[in-house]
């Protein structure tokens, strides 16, 4: 398909509430908007959303690496699959904008041929789990700091049909994290599936201890609780351990992907298309994981509705009735570029609008 228009914009969004993590607190998230447009007019979106400690370049640099690549996107003629090797060279150590480039080419592609993304995805990856899936299982986030407020909020995500949750730890102190994780287990009751993430904010012996005590809650898996690059220490939890570990910031690249799978170290994988390069590399990364027995989890990164968007329909081309995976975005966002993922009933819906579904 022959390019004739590309535009990269820095775009700035307001977190409904201030987003807690064990890096710190989150007022704001910044993002790079890419439109392309080809010559019959139709146009597919991407965006670059780098996250901090997730191995990418900053938003700054996304940005700069866009608005560069401007010149090289139009006029090109180019397939998702298939870049000009210029684009390559330029891209090659900047993998959100990457993900920017390729998730736009996928959308792109997707409505010249007038079906949903995630059968795009589906054809182009070949191994997968199952069909396309219409309706996708999704996680709630609790993002609530007193034990309360967490119990009250574990309850509404009960009672509104979501089959798993996942709660942040990594306070400063592990009694802290216990009594939130107790309220949040309170609120589930017994049969929804608690998930934990403790961004990397945890020493060897600390994790252990912690994992010993959540273990009690009948955790499902616990993300993250050693720094990005503990390989070591993540075989030594995954051997000990007697609760699932699962990993986010240590498979945010593909480097780091392929390594821990190498290793065989956990259980769960984490995949965000935004880190890795786009929606397809995703899927192909989650081939991989599968074939070496990790159960894979699909995230957004904080994104606006487009990135966010992008990784439900790969979610849903991935095929898997049974995983339940962290792609709600409603009402994160004080206002967001378009519609954001809901989730009514836990459950999050493919349009049958071709591409996106949604136009920024």
């Amino acid at each position: 398909m022959r390019l004739v228009g590309a535009h990269a914009r820095l775009v700035r969004l307001r977190f409904a509430r201030p987003l807690r993590t064990a890096r710190g607190d989150f007022v704001e998230r910044e993002m790079v908007l890419l439109e392309l447009r080809d010559a019959e007019g139709l146009r597919g979106f991407g965006e670059a959303a780098p996250w901090p400690g997730f191995g990418t370049e900053t938003v700054q640099q996304a940005h700069a690496s866009l608005t560069a690549a401007e010149a090289l996107l139009c006029g090109a003629a180019m397939e998702p699959g298939a870049w000009t090797t210029e684009l390559v060279a330029r891209l090659r150590d900047a993998p959100a904008a990457r993900a920017a480039v390729q998730g736009a080419l996928w959308d792109l592609a997707a409505r010249r041929a007038g079906r949903p993304l995630a059968h795009e995805l589906a054809a182009f990856a070949g191994t997968t789990c199952g069909e396309v899936l219409r309706h996708v299982p999704t996680s709630a986030l609790l993002v609530a700091r007193e034990p309360g407020a967490v119990r009250a909020e574990a309850v509404r995500a009960r009672e509104s049909g979501h089959l798993a949750v996942k709660i942040k730890l990594g306070a400063p102190s592990l009694d802290d994290d216990l009594a939130r994780a107790c309220a949040a287990r309170e609120g589930l009751g017994p049969a929804v599936r608690l998930r934990g993430d403790a961004n990397g904010a945890w020493s060897r012996r600390d994790a252990f201890l912690a994992l010993e005590a959540l273990a009690e809650l009948g955790f499902d898996y616990v993300e993250q609780p050693l720094v990005a690059d503990d390989f070591e220490g993540f075989d030594e939890l995954h051997r000990r351990s007697r609760v699932r570990i699962a990993a986010d910031e240590s498979v945010a690249t593909e480097s780091g992907a392929l390594r821990l799978l190498a290793t065989g170290a956990v259980d769960v994988m984490v995949v965000k298309p935004a880190t890795l390069g786009g929606p397809a590399r995703a899927l192909e990364i989650a081939a991989q994981a599968q074939q070496a027995g990790v159960e894979v989890v699909f995230s957004h990164s904080f994104e606006s509705a487009v990135g966010a968007r992008h990784v439900l329909h790969c979610a849903a081309a991935w095929g898997d009735a049974d995983a339940v995976h962290g792609l709600c975005t409603d009402g994160l966002f004080a206002s967001d570029v378009a519609a954001p993922v809901a989730c009514p009933g836990g459950l999050a819906e493919i349009a049958d609008a071709p591409g996106l579904g949604i136009t920024p």
